[in-house]
């Protein structure tokens, strides 16, 4: 159940910021790199927020 609402936070945040599909699945893998990389959010079992999520948006495009 947790994942689909993953999902749904990368859906709202790609559509905020205007990804397209291509862009919106990059997204989601980066998301996903950076928790197998060892980095951990502040929700439960170390999940990234949804605030946490968009702001890895700059760092995804390399504009931090």
């Amino acid at each position: 159940m947790g994942r689909k609402r993953d999902i749904r936070q990368i859906e709202a945040i790609a559509n905020e910021f205007k990804m397209g599909p291509a862009e919106r699945r990059e997204f989601g893998d980066y998301i996903e790199e950076c928790k197998r990389n060892g980095e951990r959010g502040s929700g439960p079992n170390g999940d990234f927020t949804y605030g946490e999520r968009r702001q890895k948006v700059p760092e995804f495009r390399g504009t931090n």
